[in-house]
């Protein structure tokens, strides 16, 4: 009882951006990027993930948080539907007590529905626990679109992304970099690290369906732009610029 009361103490103190249910979706840039509520420096071994607003992105049928675990305090959440169908995303962010079983209702925070592309945030501040997220979409948590965050003190820093001439990273629902700049000769590797599958799909060229960590590659034998998208979630899109070697 005093972890829940504590939650909601927490929930009705927070400022609630994008809407705590009733809410309505705030207006987000390609980036999805918001201000940090309480800003942090970074850390020569890491950043903490909850600066300039904690990612989760929703599709089919996954769920990608930026982390998997995160420092007690306040957060700004940016809940993104990159999903491909115009289905609406609702997100509840709920403790997980092992002590009790079944829906814990007063302990809820939901996002609003989202259309496919809106975005939304919500900001708390969140006590040490574990905390479940799911998709309250009519069976959506079914089809895979559920995970878990931990709160914690001891919550690792995460590592900034190594840019790479030849490599694209898929994760969160979307391909970073999202233009990668190599020459003739050069060979691309695509990566998936979402749990969802993914393609790279052009009118050039086309990956199969790239499961969690399968990866693709492909040779570039010509100058030029090559954009991309992912043919299961098409709201991921991607470029490759390809230049001519040096003669």
């Amino acid at each position: 009882m005093t972890n829940t009361r504590s939650l909601l103490l927490a929930l009705a103190s927070a400022a609630v951006m994008g809407g705590l249910a009733t809410g309505q979706a705030a207006d987000a840039g390609p980036s999805g990027a918001v201000q940090p509520a309480a800003p942090s420096s970074p850390a020569a071994s890491g950043i903490d993930p909850r600066s300039g607003g904690f990612q989760i992105a929703l599709g089919e049928w996954a769920l990608s948080p930026e982390a998997r675990a995160i420092r007690p305090g306040l957060v700004t959440f940016v809940i993104s539907n990159r999903g491909k169908f115009r289905h609406g995303l609702e997100l509840e962010i709920r403790r997980v007590d092992d002590d009790r079983d079944g829906d814990h209702g007063d302990d809820d925070a939901k996002s609003i529905r989202l259309s496919p592309g809106q975005s939304t945030r919500i900001t708390l501040n969140l006590a040490p626990g574990v905390y479940e997220l799911e998709c309250f979409v009519s069976h959506h948590d079914e089809l895979g679109m559920r995970g878990v965050l931990e709160v914690r003190e001891d919550a690792p820093l995460v590592k900034p992304p190594v840019a790479s001439r030849a490599a694209v990273e898929i994760i969160g629902f979307a391909f970073k970099p999202a233009t990668l700049e190599t020459t003739v000769g050069k060979t691309v590797t695509w990566r998936n690290a979402d749990a969802a599958p993914h393609t790279a799909t052009a009118s050039q060229f086309s990956s199969p369906q790239l499961g969690k960590g399968a990866s693709y590659r492909r040779t570039f034998t010509r100058a030029g732009t090559y954009t991309y998208l992912c043919a299961l979630h098409p709201g991921m899109r991607g470029k490759v610029v390809v230049a001519k070697g040096a003669s």
